[in-house]
């Protein structure tokens, strides 16, 4: 026997694919956890589209029934369809691993998320670094976001910026109220920032500009989120001003200062200084076997800083790399030693 768990997808049943559509209609009992998301669908739909009855889990279902679903999936075949992607929540992968533990079969169809989605934006998604929630208000403060924002940035990466709901409530944060939230954390007024609205949808709404003017821009009904974007590829420049209708001279100057920038603008500055101030020794000068050794043993530890620093995926390993190589290429410019890269 089975439990399988099958991804909605973004907006409505209508999203399904034909695997999952399949999966639905063969399975036993067929469950709905739709309390993670806003999806434009209702249970009912779901089991008209479906063609057979569709039970609702309750908020928290996932949580509080996994072991009655697994239980469930010991002698039947039991399936939950999830908004979205099946496994973009956490509570998903535990109920797929507990599972696993008393020895259930188990399957993923998986389906469009935010996560995917966002891309929409013409933002790559290879360069996206931690995804982060803007909590509503009763829940807490935003010291994780702006703190992730800080950090990516530093990295050059985009930041999504998922936006936190009730849904039994009926309570959606929009842009609108995040971007405030931030600014009250004092999130600078002229950070640029992509808001976006019911993407998957037939009408989703793509805008960039500041903070301060998209706190004032209507998105339109939930579902909302926010990216904050790091340095910019030409193409991700003009996917933004076409696609997000983002004003021309926001874009200007807009790289941002990653760790590479930061250990080039260092190092240069170190190097050109070094360039004005040094003064060359009377010669000649002598130079012993030993000097020699002692370089290259200086040479084989800033390698082996390399190998330390890549292990850690820092950029500086390649400042170490670069060491080495100017030790050597010295060594036989003097023609100290001989070698061929």
């Amino acid at each position: 026997m089975t439990l399988t768990l099958i991804s909605i997808g973004l907006n409505s049943h209508h999203d399904l694919s034909h695997r999952a559509i399949q999966a639905a209609r063969t399975a036993d009992k067929l469950y709905a956890e739709i309390y993670t998301m806003k999806l434009d669908t209702t249970p009912e739909e779901l089991t008209e589209f479906i063609g057979k009855p569709v039970t609702p889990l309750t908020r928290g279902g996932m949580e509080e029934q996994a072991d009655r679903l697994i239980e469930e999936a010991k002698t039947s075949e039991v399936a939950v369809l999830v908004g979205g992607d099946a496994l973009s929540a956490t509570t998903h992968i535990s109920i797929i691993l507990d599972a696993a533990k008393q020895g259930v079969t188990t399957k993923v169809i998986h389906g469009s998320s935010i996560l995917s989605a966002i891309a929409e934006t013409g933002l790559n998604l290879y360069k996206f670094g931690r995804t982060v929630t803007v909590p509503l208000p009763e829940k807490g403060p935003v010291d994780t976001v702006l703190r992730t924002l800080k950090e990516n940035k530093e990295h050059g990466l985009h930041t999504l910026i998922l936006l936190d709901l009730n849904i039994p409530k009926d309570r959606y944060l929009t842009v609108n109220q995040a971007i405030q939230r931030l600014q009250e954390a004092e999130l600078p007024t002229d950070t640029l920032l992509v808001g976006v609205a019911r993407l998957g949808s037939q009408n989703p709404v793509i805008k960039a500009d500041t903070a301060e003017k998209l706190l004032t821009h209507d998105f339109g009904e939930a579902p909302h989120a926010i990216v904050a974007p790091g340095s910019l590829h030409f193409l991700e420049e003009e996917a933004l001003r076409v696609l997000a209708e983002c004003p021309p001279e926001l874009l200007k100057n807009r790289k941002v200062q990653g760790e590479v920038d930061k250990l080039i603008e260092k190092y240069s500055k170190g190097c050109r200084k070094v360039l004005e101030e040094l003064k060359v020794k009377d010669l000649p000068a002598e130079v012993t076997k030993a000097d020699i050794k002692e370089l290259l043993a200086h040479t084989g530890r800033y390698l082996d800083d390399a190998e330390y620093y890549w292990s850690e995926q820092k950029a500086v390993a390649l400042t170490s790399v670069a060491y080495a190589e100017g030790i050597l290429d010295a060594l036989k410019l003097l023609g100290l030693i001989e070698f061929e890269w």
